[in-house]
């Protein structure tokens, strides 16, 4: 009787430290995961202040030849889409006016310099969607920016950009100007 306990005790025990291995390396992972995304959030950044350095020298613009635009290769194929739809419509539509873009989602102004992100964090997460909280500073001005972000294609990409600061949610606000100005056609 007394090995038959000392068996289920052993054994017990056994399955208690698999069970609370597996949660610590759970949390671990969701803890990589979050780095991960942090990190792709700020190589993101960091490649696209760079492609907007590169246009704002003439000697460098050249160089833009077959890069693709920061949308392209860093937001979701829906975001690109939306783009695209807004563009169309403007192109098509406004006679020369200016259209949906009076700002850029990528620097929230239409003037940009000193361009930096900084305080990037994962506010929620699931397997293929995150919220990301940052400051965006341009021109010496922090804007807190939420970013909606799904895993496209094996990496993290920008869904939404929202300007907490102007509650300014781009793509809800793309969706109803174009919804808005076909009505009014």
């Amino acid at each position: 009787m007394k090995k038959l306990t000392f068996v289920v005790l052993v054994a017990f025990l056994g399955l208690v430290a698999c069970t609370t291995g597996n949660r610590a390396e759970k949390v671990e992972e969701k803890t990589l995961d979050t780095a991960k995304v942090v990190e792709q959030v700020n190589e993101i950044y960091t490649d696209v202040f760079h492609y907007y350095e590169m246009m704002a020298n003439d000697s460098l613009k050249g160089r833009l030849t077959g890069i693709k635009p920061p949308a392209i290769k860093h937001c979701t194929r829906d975001w690109n889409d939306w783009v695209t739809k807004v563009n169309t419509f403007d192109a098509e539509s406004q006679d020369g006016m200016m259209g949906f873009f009076e700002a850029d989602y990528w620097v929230m102004g239409q003037d940009w310099g000193d361009l930096s992100v900084s305080d990037v964090q994962v506010a929620s997460m699931t397997d293929s969607t995150a919220t990301v909280n940052l400051n965006l500073h341009n021109l010496g001005n922090p804007t807190a920016v939420r970013l909606e972000m799904r895993l496209e294609d094996g990496s993290w990409k920008i869904d939404n950009f929202v300007d907490v600061k102007n509650d300014m949610d781009w793509k809800a606000n793309m969706k109803e100007y174009l919804s808005g100005e076909t009505a009014n056609k």
